[in-house]
């Protein structure tokens, strides 16, 4: 059974290397191209080491996210499509009910950080979008089971020099 979990577990993180591998196009000019997806269980393996290395404390932290998505455009592989892809990702975020935390909206910048939360009030989803009109667009999507006391944990720690995540 050990044999198949790893067996798994390997093809699960080679083809995610590939994956991002084969989308990150460079171009001439410095442009980046880069779809990415982290599955839950490469997320959940990290946690267990951050949990042997670091503490606990932060291991169960890690164990609180799941599968990730990220998109980057920038320099020349940025085109006029992007700016209506970010118009209706934060469409598709308005129709399915997610919380604006932080937008802010300058003259060529937009960043727009939301989250979905179920009706326990556990955060379930955490979305953010940068764009920098006609230069850089990022997208970051988070599945996690965060409550706002693990939040408020972290942040506390964070200003108590307790855990490693501290910069």
């Amino acid at each position: 059974m050990k044999k198949i979990i790893t067996a798994s577990v390997i093809l699960i993180i080679t083809s995610t290397s590939i994956f991002a591998i084969s989308t990150n196009n460079t171009g001439e000019d410095g442009g980046v191209k880069l779809n990415l997806w982290i599955p839950g269980l490469l997320i959940k393996m990290c946690a267990d080491i951050v949990e042997n290395h670091v503490g606990e404390a932060e291991g169960d932290l890690v164990k609180k996210f799941g599968g990730m998505t990220i998109c980057i455009r920038e320099g020349d592989k940025y085109s006029d499509k992007t700016d209506k892809k970010v118009t209706r990702k934060i469409n598709r975020l308005d129709k399915k009910n997610y919380v604006p935390l932080v937008r802010v909206n300058e003259e060529n910048t937009t960043v727009d950080v939301r989250i979905k939360e179920n009706k326990k009030g556990t955060i379930k989803r955490f979305v953010c979008i940068v764009d920098e009109k006609d230069e850089t667009f990022v997208y970051v999507k988070m599945h996690c089971r965060l409550k706002p006391g693990d939040i408020a944990e972290l942040v506390n720690k964070m200003n108590d020099g307790e855990t490693a995540f501290k910069d």
